[in-house]
């Protein structure tokens, strides 16, 4: 690399890249917020999840932003525990802020997609660390159960369920104990709300998460104008990336070309189920988000000449461009 260097590269070395990245998302919720109406639920909402948990308007816009953070945070802890990128480890939460600027409003509020998505980076946890573990069955019943939990916010993530399957046999951790291990985790969160509801004479809320389950909305519609772009923004941003990923993965080590593979085909199935029902695709976005945001923090990182700078500046120019356009769109 020449001596001055390239912009993309400043920011991916920038000392200061994190913080800003959090104080401009911080930024743009306080301008949304002053110049956006009221953003009600987004579309897909479940009804346990719509029954029954009820914020104040600023709790709610201001706890969704938290709980963003804290998924960034989690971003970081699981990069550093299985070195999804070799060198700044918290770029891809750098990313993930820059995503949450772009955001349709209506999912700033702490809505099921956010509980989801901290549930998921949780089960990605404890899923990569089965890779090879001789106590396998321990980590995937952990990665289950919290995979459960997220399926009590978004019942719609049980029809995922296989991939936690399919990542446990690509890290070499799947057994018929493994196996009974992850339907065991699953069902755990389950027996509580049972226990719960049974004791309250609430059956119905038990019920309610299997109700939405087989709950269909009709494929391809359902689209809103946010929805469309942000989806497109994020599937751009991911097929450059796993083009980058499957061109260069040579250059990673096997374990962690095994879990970057991983998050490009969990990625790829999100946004596959987000266009055939839109209106349950939209809680899944914050999970695709923090899929897409690891795979182009590795793209950013690793990616050098003039051609990944050209890309970097576009991607920065569209996330902006995405903002101003839902602002000024609904304002």
């Amino acid at each position: 690399m020449s001596a001055k260097k390239r912009f993309q590269a400043r920011v991916v070395a920038g000392r200061y890249t994190l913080p800003a990245a959090l104080l401009i998302v911080f930024a743009c919720r306080l301008l949304a917020q002053a110049v956006l109406p009221v953003q009600g639920r987004p579309a897909g909402e479940g009804s346990l999840w719509a029954g029954h948990v009820s914020l104040p308007p600023a709790l709610a816009y201001w706890g969704g932003f938290l709980a963003q953070a804290l998924a960034g945070c989690l971003l970081i802890v699981l990069n550093n525990a299985f070195a999804l990128i070799r060198i700044r480890a918290s770029f891809q939460t750098a990313v993930w802020f820059a995503l949450l600027a772009a955001f349709p409003p209506a999912l700033y509020a702490f809505h099921a997609g956010d509980a989801a998505a901290l549930a998921f980076v949780c089960a990605l946890y404890f899923l990569f660390g089965s890779y090879r573990h001789p106590s396998a069955p321990s980590f995937l019943f952990a990665a289950a159960a919290c995979w459960g939990v997220g399926c009590l916010a978004v019942p719609q993530l049980v029809f995922f369920l296989p991939f936690l399957w399919i990542g446990a046999w690509m890290f070499q951790s799947l057994s018929l104990r493994g196996f009974l291990a992850t339907l065991l985790g699953w069902a755990l969160p389950y027996w509580f709300l049972l226990g719960h509801a049974y004791w309250h004479g609430q059956m119905d809320l038990f019920l309610a998460p299997f109700r939405d389950m087989a709950r269909v909305a009709p494929p391809f519609r359902g689209f809103d104008a946010p929805m469309a772009g942000m989806l497109g923004y994020l599937f751009v941003l991911w097929a450059v990336a796993a083009g980058r990923f499957f061109a260069k993965g040579y250059e990673d080590k096997i374990r962690t070309r095994n879990y970057l593979r991983f998050l490009v085909w969990m990625a790829l199935a999100f946004f596959f189920y987000a266009v055939l029902q839109p209106p349950y695709g939209a809680l899944l976005m914050p999970l695709s988000a923090a899929c897409v945001s690891v795979l182009a923090g590795h793209l950013f990182v690793l990616g050098h000449g003039r051609m990944a700078n050209a890309f970097f500046i576009l991607a920065l120019a569209g996330v902006f461009a995405l903002y101003l356009w839902n602002v000024w769109r609904l304002s």
